[in-house]
């Protein structure tokens, strides 16, 4: 059986994610479409707006055969890191290609960039060095560097799924050069955008609408009908969505109680910015108005976020290191949800598969299902206790099932 590997986040699933789905059956010709999704935390330093089972099952009813979960100390860290482990994954599950989406819409511009990057390394290091020490942040240096070794590159590096794509197929060359890689254009919405659109629009344009939700149907939420159920369920079952601003008294407590030594050893507190956060915590009013206060041209909105989630999630350096140097090879994955076609695709390659599946937490752990086990526990916080014992019973719970196929 040929597979098909999607590295995805759902937040929420929308018809932009079920396009990405049906074409890359298409450029893959594949018989199972495997996706590796972040779980409670996102990589651009957010909680997700519901729970990764929520997530999961939207995704196992509209075409994913097999939803693994990133685990979360990968999953909230820069393009690097979260692209090196999602594509770890994928090879070690066994797929034939990979398949994102990406503004670029063209796999040619990503792979000759890679290649000018290995040709060119002492160039590109040395710009990227010199960029970076004067003063400007590591996606804006990044881009420098790389304009740097050719006159004639055109990708734009502005855009979040370029960036992703380059960090794709980076790990490609460096796990397995023969995996196949592709991607296909974001169709209508920009990312970033705001404003709702159909028949595709932005997962930012539906979560900004979500309070709307009773005036709204899935048309105007560009996702399918099932979808917009799921969401309304969670909301009805929660009693909320999940919003940083909900966090911010557990994150101020956090930065408060801390000395700044103990803040040194959260993950990606460089250069003194511990002193920082400690200065402006107390003259935030809410988690917005402390992010503007954090913010530097050094230090953009998504890296300051990201450092958050880790403080938030108490996610020390040396745990990271720890987990980064065991990249090499995962030993265990953890699946979220299946169709019948999926599971027996992981009947036909267990002897062949180099990692191990794993369905609900267990005792003796690897240390990093302890870390989402952590992370699910603090995304669970923000409601009432009730619901949150319920909600933590899903991760002991065997995986999500779509029992009938559709024709």
């Amino acid at each position: 059986m040929k597979a098909v590997g999607l590295i995805v986040e759902y937040n929420p699933f929308h018809n932009g994610h079920l396009y990405h789905i049906e074409q890359a059956r298409v450029k893959s010709n594949a018989d199972v479409v495997i996706a590796v999704m972040s779980g409670q935390f996102l990589q651009r330093g957010e909680p997700a707006i519901v729970d990764k089972f929520t997530r999961a099952k939207m995704a196992i009813e509209h075409g994913v055969d097999l939803i693994f979960e990133l685990p979360t100390v990968f999953a909230i860290q820069h393009s690097d890191i979260f692209g090196y482990a999602a594509v770890q994954l994928l090879n070690q599950i066994g797929v034939n290609m990979i398949v994102f989406g990406s503004e670029q819409g063209d796999i040619t511009p990503f792979k000759t960039t890679i290649n000018e990057i290995e040709r060119n390394k002492t160039t590109y290091n040395k710009v990227l060095k010199e960029h970076l020490h004067s003063g400007v942040s590591y996606p804006k240096a990044n881009a420098l560097a790389i304009q740097k070794l050719s006159s004639t590159f055109s990708m734009d590096l502005d855009q979040p799924n370029n960036i992703l794509g380059l960090s794709y197929l980076k790990a490609q060359k460096a796990i397995n050069p023969y995996l196949k890689m592709e991607t296909i254009q974001r169709k209508q919405a920009e990312y970033h955008q705001h404003q709702l659109s159909q028949p595709i629009t932005s997962a930012t344009s539906i979560r900004a609408h979500l309070n709307e939700l009773t005036d709204l149907n899935h048309d105007d939420l560009a996702m399918p009908k099932l979808n917009l159920s799921l969401l309304k369920a969670y909301a009805q079952k929660a009693g909320r969505f999940h919003y940083w601003e909900d966090y911010f008294p557990l994150l101020k407590y956090r930065i408060l109680s801390d000395t700044t030594a103990q803040l040194k050893q959260i993950h990606g507190m460089n250069e003194g910015i511990e002193h920082r956060l400690k200065k402006q915590i107390v003259n935030a009013r809410n988690y917005d108005d402390f992010l503007t206060l954090v913010q530097t041209k050094r230090y953009t909105k998504t890296r300051i976020q990201r450092l958050l989630a880790h403080v938030l999630l108490h996610l020390t350096t040396l745990e990271v290191e720890r987990e980064v140097y065991a990249l090499k090879k995962i030993d265990t994955v953890r699946l979220l949800g299946m169709t019948e076609k999926g599971q027996a695709y992981l009947k036909r390659t267990r002897q062949t598969r180099s990692v191990n599946i794993i369905g609900q937490y267990k005792k003796n752990m690897p240390d990093f299902l302890s870390i989402d086990e952590r992370a699910s526990n603090i995304y669970y916080m923000t409601l009432n206790q009730a619901v949150q014992n319920t909600l933590k019973q899903q991760e002991f719970a065997p995986p999500l099932k779509k029992e009938v196929e559709e024709k």
